[in-house]
């Protein structure tokens, strides 16, 4: 609030911190703004404040509030005050606008290292699945990991790779700082995002399905089951076969979506800027969702 009553600008603006509940209910916004006006009566008669107001015409009211302004209202009739020092005693309309929702950011503004902690803990997860369904029934993976590393007659065996996968999770000394590829000895995460990459939703339906699978996911552990938005609007046009199939296909467009979101973040100067809520959003979402399949691989 300080740095906002500190501006520069010609304008006249003041802040105020909504201490009690007010524009919640839409016949009540007229009420709530002469209230919050009466607030700020000392801020509005101090100068430079007065001499600004007198000077535009005009006064902008930061309402600052720990909760969302969920109101439609755009604009409300306001009864002017006999001592404001511009237009007293009159009725004039006044604009009501919901700033955060036009706060406008980089991509260097995301905080992305929770996104990467989410991703090696979900490659180290997919890492003892696959390991104990090596030991325990090679058939359980071996369809998941035939689709992964495109095996051939010259392909390194199985347990090889498992193992340069091991070794290279042993080495991230950050996992905030954990950025998966999908060239240069990937892990799962960067494999399953080269195949996201690589095929369209329809052609992932099969994969999903050896995921699960190798995975050892029952679809009685999926009774809390909820799709990150991008798996939803990537669903194929078919639909996949079952709860363990969508939970598996949820999880390779949640890494997908996380893996470009960090690393459209990395090169923040090849954008423009996009709406802090909904980055905030976008983000929050596929943590949920790397957070839950990380719970039940682990579990």
């Amino acid at each position: 609030m300080a740095a906002v009553n500190r501006l520069t600008s010609s304008d006249a603006v003041c802040a105020v911190a909504l201490r009690s509940e007010r524009f919640t209910h839409p016949d009540m916004v007229t009420d709530d703004l002469a209230k919050t006006i009466g607030d700020i009566k000392d801020d509005i008669l101090t100068s430079p404040l007065k001499e600004r107001i007198e000077e535009t015409g005009s006064l902008d009211v930061v309402v600052v509030s720990r909760l969302s302004f969920k109101l439609a209202i755009t604009s409300s009739p306001l009864q002017l005050p006999e001592w404001f020092p511009a237009s007293p005693d009159r009725e004039i309309k006044v604009s009501v606008t919901d700033l955060t929702l036009g706060i406008m950011v980089p991509l260097s503004k995301l905080d992305t290292g929770e996104l990467c902690r989410l991703l090696f803990d979900l490659d180290q997860a997919l890492s003892r699945r696959i390991r104990a369904g090596l030991e325990k029934d090679p058939q359980l993976v071996n369809s998941f990991l035939d689709r992964l590393w495109d095996a051939g007659k010259n392909a390194p065996h199985y347990e090889e790779r498992l193992i340069a996968v091991e070794d290279k999770l042993k080495a991230v000394k950050n996992p905030r700082d954990f950025r998966p590829s999908t060239s240069r000895n990937p892990t799962f995460t960067g494999q399953i995002w080269r195949m996201a990459n690589a095929k369209s939703a329809d052609g992932l339906v099969k994969f999903a399905a050896s995921l699960s699978r190798a995975a050892q996911v029952e679809s009685g552990d999926l009774d809390d089951f909820q799709e990150a938005l991008v798996a939803v609007l990537a669903r194929p046009s078919q639909g996949l076969p079952g709860v363990d199939a969508r939970w598996a296909f949820n999880v390779i467009m949640s890494v997908q979506g996380a893996c470009r979101l960090v690393t459209a973040a990395a090169h923040a100067d090849d954008y423009g800027e996009y709406p802090a809520w909904l980055l905030r959003s976008l983000s929050l979402d596929l943590r949920k969702s790397l957070a839950d399949a990380v719970e039940l691989l682990t579990s």
